[in-house]
């Protein structure tokens, strides 16, 4: 993934405006399915390479059962894909689209984390300063 993507504000805006009520519902499964933590640990570890369940299970300490539920999840609503190599069945992602839409939302949360952070910075800084000022 090396790669420029540029979204356009008015892009955005005309894909609100004109998605049918018909779409709400796959994008709601879409964010639904994104809603599970340790989907999101096994999208980040297929970010790096395609790998098998076994090596999914060692890197994020979980059982095959867990991990291969999800992975069936993620496979059935289309974000991974899988071949298979003998024995061994490889999943990769399928929809690069999931990955940027991690991004985008990990940025924003941290973004509003700043943002939070400062506010208390600056609101701790005031009542010490308060605190602190001679009475007149």
């Amino acid at each position: 993934m090396n790669r420029t993507v540029t979204i356009a504000e008015d892009e955005v805006k005309k894909w609100n405006l004109n998605m049918p009520d018909e779409m709400l519902g796959a994008v709601s499964n879409r964010f639904k399915l994104l809603g599970e933590p340790m989907r999101l640990k096994i999208l980040r570890i297929l970010c790096e390479r395609e790998h098998t369940v076994p090596e999914i299970v060692k890197k994020v300490n979980a059982s095959q059962a867990n991990i291969s539920k999800h992975l069936t999840l993620m496979y059935d609503n289309g974000v991974v894909t899988r071949r298979k190599e003998g024995l061994k069945c490889y999943y990769h992602i399928a929809d690069e689209s999931i990955v940027y839409a991690c991004y985008l939302t990990s940025k924003s949360v941290i973004e509003n984390l700043q943002y939070r952070l400062n506010w208390v910075q600056k609101a701790n800084s005031t009542l010490l300063s308060e605190m602190t000022e001679p009475p007149v």
